[in-house]
């Protein structure tokens, strides 16, 4: 393993972590009385800049766009610096965060078709630019969709999938398969990597791929999913969560039974506890919230000790995309004046 090869990288990443949010700030933002006061505290961090061009007449909507933004100029500059022999995988790492416009984008066509809404909704990620955005919306059918996509990744991959669309009508199908594709592959990249790199980053993605198996074998109960056409939706990767496992609570006869079903897995304390707070609120985010609170953990854990290895790109930022995903969060909950408590349930700290 090499110190010098990820000397440069780990230092601009403890440069990008020391900006991150402290738990005071938190707590300030939190106890804020309206979104333009959390703006305020903002004010004092390093989001100033952002956020000293919002006045009382700010939405959450702008802010969140100014946000994305600031991530996107982290991410850009993450990848432009890692290590050379890291590009491969980074450029996966590129594309779990690019989906984020191209899922989106997809749904606005099939469903919308509304131009207004690329500009209130989606925050470009090169090459996707907001003149590609609006170029794809203008398409004439599908087929010229995804024949204008800039990225040819994404543009063989939604080719591949148009004959299943086009049979099923069902649009998280092709979600779904872009998503197993992308973290299918980038699993795939870190178990090739040695020591300390691959021990780190293949933990971060695997947990990831147990929670799209996890909320794969959930959702399709409430789709009315066969549990024939459920498995095909199924990620061809495992992790602590054997892929066996989930093919089983598919066949369950409840959604009571899926969940006591996949609390045979290693992750039994954690669905245990998202059992309890589903019973109350009734919504599968409580499941899939204890997931991503891991993920969290799993990736702040990587940024400790011994610092010179790949997760901790992996790592900050899924932290930075937590904390921009959370910052949105909380903007929402001040605009629409929810009590501290309620947004903080929300938050994955």
């Amino acid at each position: 393993m090499s110190v010098a090869r990820y000397s440069y990288i780990n230092a601009k990443i403890r440069g990008f972590k020391s900006d991150m949010l402290t738990p005071e700030q938190w707590d300030a933002l939190l106890g804020a009385r309206d979104m333009y006061a959390a703006l305020r505290v903002l004010d004092a961090t390093s989001y100033g800049e952002i956020a000293k061009d919002f006045d009382e007449s700010a939405t959450p909507l702008e802010v969140e766009q100014a946000l994305k933004l600031d991530f996107n100029r982290v991410l850009s500059e993450i990848q432009s610096d890692a290590p050379k022999s890291m590009q491969s995988i980074m450029n996966w790492i590129t594309r779990k965060f690019q989906r984020e416009v191209v899922k989106p984008i997809l749904r606005l066509y099939v469903t919308e078709k509304d131009q207004s809404l690329v500009e209130r909704l989606l925050v470009p990620i090169e090459p996707f630019t907001t003149r590609v955005l609006l170029d794809l919306l203008n398409s004439k059918d599908l087929n010229e969709f995804i024949s204008k996509i800039p990225d040819q990744y994404f543009r063989r991959l939604l080719e591949s999938l148009i004959p299943q669309y086009e049979e099923t009508g069902r649009l998280v199908i092709v979600e779904q398969t872009i998503d197993a594709n992308i973290l299918e592959n980038l699993h795939s990249e870190a178990r090739k990597l040695k020591g300390q790199d691959q021990e780190v980053t293949s933990k971060l993605t695997g947990v990831e791929i147990d929670l799209v198996n996890f909320m794969t074998s959930l959702r399709t109960h409430f789709l009315g999913i066969s549990p024939t056409d459920a498995e095909t939706l199924l990620l061809n990767a495992e992790f602590r969560l054997p892929r066996a496992l989930c093919k089983e609570a598919l066949h369950a006869r409840s959604f009571e039974e899926r969940v006591k079903k996949l609390q045979e897995s290693p992750y039994k304390t954690m669905i245990s506890q998202a059992w309890e707070v589903y019973q109350q609120y009734e919504s599968l985010y409580s499941f899939e919230h204890t997931f991503h609170k891991q993920i969290r953990t799993d990736s702040s854990d990587a940024l400790l000790g011994y610092p010179f290895h790949f997760g901790i790109v992996l790592g900050f930022l899924n932290l930075k995309w937590y904390e921009t995903l959370n910052l949105k969060a909380l903007m929402n909950g001040k605009a629409d004046k929810l009590e501290p408590n309620i947004i903080q349930r929300a938050l994955i700290l």
